[in-house]
């Protein structure tokens, strides 16, 4: 079945693009005239692999009710033909496709799909309308969440087993094969058959295009790319989610929005770094005044060695609690000065 949009996907030059043309007239207008409607063509990139990264922690809990939200609206114009269902649909679509860039093109193609279902006069409005390809995204999503992790953890993962990455994905993937019956409790990301266009996409730049037709096959080809590409992930130390290696190697924080103030992974992650630094600074000037102050008690014969021996010990305990942020500076400096 053909349709008056398109949608594809490339990767060039490090960024992912999304280039999709969409009839520029609404589906209320279209019956009303013959003539071919004109198109808008969007463009949008984003950084590579930044669209699949975030999708992996989608709360699959909202998108399910959103999706419901949907569905419903389709369920009832379906008997009714009532078209402010229509419109609670397409709001719904339009929700969606802000939710992620890859949902765009079901609320493109859902779009068409009224459109043509109106300009038919509503005719076979069950088989126009699938509505387990809308349904049945949440599930889908919450499947390959899991999956694509996995694979990350075992395969991609910089701060993973140091093999090259096809000896890494090869022995994932045999693991699956050799225990499927018995021990794999689930199965891995199953990469399917893709018909690629090679394109000229700019003016420097020929590429694999993919026109897809399912979410899933947009998560598939993102992610078969950053396999190809073998794209160096790490975990950030602040939030614990997978983020791309774009520079230097030793990146230790992601740059997502943390907090409400607009602040980083990564600066919350200088902060905290700048803190622990002063903090261990000033936890062992306080440490260490101490120590020479009990020092010149044993040269002056107040205390033993044996006395000042155990309290550094214990001393020292306490310095490391605070260096770890267990105690605050203030705490350690009472500690002291009451042991």
């Amino acid at each position: 079945m053909t349709h008056d949009y398109t949608f594809r996907t490339y990767i060039a030059n490090g960024r992912e693009y999304y280039q999709y043309s969409v009839d520029a007239l609404t589906w209320l207008e279209r019956s009303e005239l013959e003539s071919n409607c004109q198109l808008t063509l969007i463009k949008k990139d984003f950084p590579f692999p930044e669209n699949l990264l975030s999708l992996l922690y989608l709360d699959t809990d909202k998108l399910d009710l959103l999706v419901k939200r949907i569905d419903k609206a389709i369920r009832e114009f379906l008997p009714t033909k009532d078209e402010r269902y229509v419109h609670e649909a397409l709001e719904g679509l339009d929700e969606l496709a802000c939710v992620h860039m890859y949902f765009e093109m079901v609320r493109l193609e859902w779009r068409w799909r009224f459109a043509e279902l109106k300009e038919r006069g509503y005719e076979n409005r069950s088989e126009s309308l699938p509505r387990k390809r809308i349904t049945h995204i949440p599930v889908i999503v919450g499947e390959v969440q899991r999956q694509i992790i996995d694979l990350f953890d075992h395969a991609l993962n910089m701060d993973g087993e140091k093999r090259p990455l096809p000896e890494r994905i090869t022995k994932y993937y045999r693991w699956f094969k050799e225990h499927r019956r018995f021990e794999a409790p689930s199965h891995p990301f199953q990469f399917e058959r893709q018909s690629l266009s090679f394109e000229a996409v700019d003016d420097t730049a020929f590429t694999d295009v993919l026109y897809p037709d399912s979410i899933y096959g947009l998560i598939d080809f993102h992610l078969r790319e950053c396999v190809k590409r073998e794209t160096r992930l790490r975990v950030c130390k602040n939030c614990g989610r997978y983020f791309a290696i774009q520079g230097r190697s030793n990146a230790e924080y992601c740059d997502r929005v943390f907090d409400e103030k607009g602040r980083t992974c990564k600066d919350v992650g200088a902060i905290a770094l700048w803190t622990k630094n002063k903090s261990s600074d000033e936890a062992f000037k306080l440490y260490r005044r101490e120590y020479k102050k009990r020092f010149a008690w044993i040269k002056a014969g107040k205390v033993l060695p044996e006395e000042v021996y155990a309290w550094g010990e214990r001393a020292r305990e306490r310095k490391a609690e605070c260096e770890e942020g267990k105690i605050t500076l203030e705490e350690f400096e009472t500690w002291l000065r009451q042991s």
